[in-house]
Parts: C-alpha cells; sequence; structure tokens
C-alpha cells in the first residue's frame, strides 16, 4: 500500500495581523507562537509577513492534519521555525497530536498584502 498524503492551505491578511500586532503586541503573539517562533518573527526585516506566514502554517498544519485547533491540539503543539538555510520547518513539541510515523513539509510564501502556507502531510 502506498503513503497516505493530506494537504492543508491558508492564506492570511497581513493588515488584520499588523492592526492585532501594533494594538496587543506580544500578548496577542503569545496566543498562538512559542517564545522561539516570537523570537524569530522580531529578528525579520519583515515582522508583520512573518508572524503571518507562520500563523497561516500552523493553519495548513492543522487542515492537513484535519483536526483544526480544538481538543489536545493547540497552537502550541507544533512550532514553524528555520533550519540553517531559512527553510521553514514544523518541529512537533506534543508527539501524541500527530499520527506515528507522519512526516510534515510546509512552503510559506508572502507579498504586500497577504501570506500564503501550504502544509503536505505524509505517512503510512
Amino acid at each position: 500500500m502506498g503513503r497516505a498524503m493530506e494537504v492543508g492551505v491558508d492564506i492570511v491578511d497581513l493588515e488584520r495581523i499588523e492592526k492585532a500586532y501594533h494594538r496587543y503586541g506580544t500578548q496577542f503573539l503569545r496566543k498562538f507562537l512559542s517564545e522561539e517562533e516570537i523570537s524569530i518573527c522580531l529578528r525579520k526585516p519583515h515582522v508583520v509577513a512573518s508572524i503571518a506566514g507562520r500563523f497561516a502554517a500552523k493553519e495548513a498544519v492543522v487542515k492537513a492534519l484535519g483536526t483544526g485547533v480544538s481538543g489536545e491540539m493547540h497552537w502550541k503543539s507544533f512550532e514553524i521555525l528555520n533550519d540553517d538555510r531559512g527553510r521553514p520547518f514544523v518541529r512537533v513539541v506534543d508527539q501524541h497530536c500527530f499520527p506515528e510515523g507522519c512526516t510534515l513539509k510546509i512552503s510559506i510564501a508572502h507579498d504586500r498584502h497577504a501570506a500564503v502556507a501550504t502544509a503536505l502531510l505524509m505517512g503510512e
């Protein structure tokens, strides 16, 4: 039998994220990002785009999983980090929220108006 695959996609309006960030600051970020994710975003030249990209990636991941953010799955059950080359990847924090043996790949892009992310979940 082949590998099962699921895809999740999300798009986020940068203006919406910018308004919430300017109004609530890091308190807003702590609702859905870990301290490490916040630190990464705040070091980026386009902070709001980085925040929006991570939010979109998290939404795309839970869509690929088919769980949404509910029950044991929460925004901090996993992190969206960057490898040494800057590529985003998923670090699982709460292993029990993810199918055993699954692999997640993500891609994030943004322009002046929106951030978009795609998540590919592969498993047996």
